[in-house]
């Protein structure tokens, strides 16, 4: 008797349970929301459900600011046209159709209003999602400046970040692939808030849509805000500039590299305006440019490269520049003392390669018809400290002829000062100029090794070119060692 009621009641508890999972697939009247903050779809159901063939019925939801929508959605698709659709505040349309389960996927909403629309053509697919609202109470705030980046990593399922420009500007987003030919799914993820924050601010669509390179869409106001519901890490970089420092910009890019690494490719186009570029490398301090290539189609009349420090919204000064009639070979490799810096193309397509190794061996490898520049550090980066350098170019095999165009020497503090060698030899240079003992002008002189070591402070202005080629007898270097030699006595 016993064993007959258990059995009878395992029988009634099955009953039961397929009674519930056969909840008839019920399209709602009205909007969804918050009043009970969550709940399930088609409402009663519990599991998947098949929804029948001729099936076309939207879920829309009601989100006020303040709030999120979170939807773990579930579906068994048995037909290539049996369709899930999604639509958020900004209408965009993503339409999720495949073969096989997808299991509790979750998709969030930002506010004011969301749509599930759900396609039936066979009668055999099953559909099953929970929702919940979420109020955005409970998130930290982190304030970057235009000129700024960050790691999209850092974007927590807690955490999001507003980008604030100047007073009276108006801000880009732009992010930046560690990997330039890898896929980051995860800006799909990335919500962008045209505003200061994510309570009162409208969602103006994801990062992988709005931070596009072609597109360079600004915000309305002095600030835009980027938020990252689902807790997922990206690989990306995302840097925020002013509006009207990408002003002039046709294209715009965002160049993330790590040390010991190579950046190369074709970059620039032909349409007459200009292409902007910003390197930056996450763990290293220097760049190398080791070859520098202008396209057959470039522009030769017109065509530039132009590199400066840091990012557009810095608008530092343009240091070094390259034509497509000049002889680029000749000058590379060519350091870059900065881990950020600009790269500005002119009516050009251009074969880059740039190092971020810690070998500086090949910089300072003397050999004929070599030339470069050499700047104070601050020049690339107003922030850098110490704004130093020592740079010995060495052969011991050969001697070379040294010549050098001091174009601006300013020291900000009595103790810094400069070292200049060339030796060694019966020309041989050795200078050591300070505030109170400047030069301009050229020198040169036979060798084999030049040495210039700068020991400076942050306000210190220091620019020269210099130039390596065969050894010159004494007679006729003899005049360009006459150079303009300026004493100030600081009383």
């Amino acid at each position: 008797m016993a064993s007959k009621m258990v059995i009878n009641l395992a029988l009634t508890m099955l009953l039961t349970a397929d009674l519930v999972n056969a909840v008839d697939f019920t399209c709602p009247t009205k909007i969804i929301t918050p009043v009970l903050l969550g709940g399930n779809l088609p409402a009663g159901a519990t599991d998947l459900t098949v929804y029948p063939k001729g099936t076309n019925c939207t879920f829309q939801f009601d989100i006020p600011n303040g709030y999120a929508l979170l939807v773990q959605l579930s579906a068994d698709f048995q037909f290539v046209n049996d369709t899930i659709s999604t639509i958020d505040t900004t209408n965009t349309v993503r339409v999720i159709n495949h073969s096989g389960k997808i299991n509790n996927t979750p998709i969030w909403f930002a506010a004011t209003s969301a749509q599930i629309r759900v396609v039936g053509v066979s009668g055999n697919s099953k559909f099953f999602a929970t929702y919940r609202y979420t109020f955005l109470n409970d998130y930290t705030q982190v304030t970057k400046f235009t000129g700024q980046y960050f790691p999209l990593s850092q974007l927590s399922s807690k955490t999001y970040y507003t980008f604030v420009s100047k007073a009276g500007d108006k801000v880009v987003a732009t992010y930046g692939k560690r990997r330039s030919t890898g896929v980051d799914d995860e800006l799909d993820k990335i919500f962008v808030y045209d505003g200061a924050d994510i309570s009162t601010s409208k969602m103006v669509g994801t990062l992988n849509d709005y931070g596009d390179s072609n597109l360079m869409t600004s915000s309305s106001s002095s600030s835009l805000t980027l938020v990252n519901f689902y807790g997922s890490r990206s690989t990306s970089y995302v840097i925020g500039n002013d509006a009207s420092a990408l002003s002039n910009y046709f294209r715009y890019s965002l160049i993330v590299a790590i040390s010991e690494s190579q950046v190369n490719g074709t970059m620039g186009d032909l349409t007459g305006l200009v292409s902007g570029y910003t390197f930056i490398c996450t763990d290293c301090s220097n760049y190398y440019l080791t070859q520098l290539t202008f396209d057959g189609k470039t522009f030769f009349d017109q065509g530039y490269a132009k590199f400066r420090g840091q990012t557009p919204t810095h608008r530092l000064q343009q240091l070094i520049s390259y034509e497509p009639s000049s002889d680029t070979s000749f000058q590379m490799p060519q350091i870059i003392p900065t881990g950020v810096f600009t790269l500005d193309l002119h009516r050009s397509k251009l074969n880059i390669l740039v190092n971020t190794g810690s070998d500086d061996s090949d910089w300072k490898r003397p050999y004929e018809g070599r030339k470069g520049y050499i700047f104070s550090p601050s020049l690339w980066n107003p922030d850098v400290n110490p704004n130093s350098f020592s740079y010995e170019f060495r052969n011991d095999s050969q001697v070379f002829n040294y010549a050098v165009n001091f174009t601006n020497m300013d020291f900000g503090s009595k103790s810094d000062q400069m070292l200049f060698q060339i030796g060694s030899g019966p020309d041989a240079v050795n200078e050591v100029y300070r505030q109170d003992r400047t030069v301009y002008g050229k020198t040169a002189s036979n060798g084999n090794f030049m040495k210039v070591e700068l020991i400076g402070s942050a306000n210190d202005d220091v620019r020269m070119l210099f130039e390596i080629n065969r050894q010159k007898a004494s007679a006729a270097i003899s005049f360009l060692l006459t150079m303009v030699l300026t004493i100030v006595f600081i009383l």
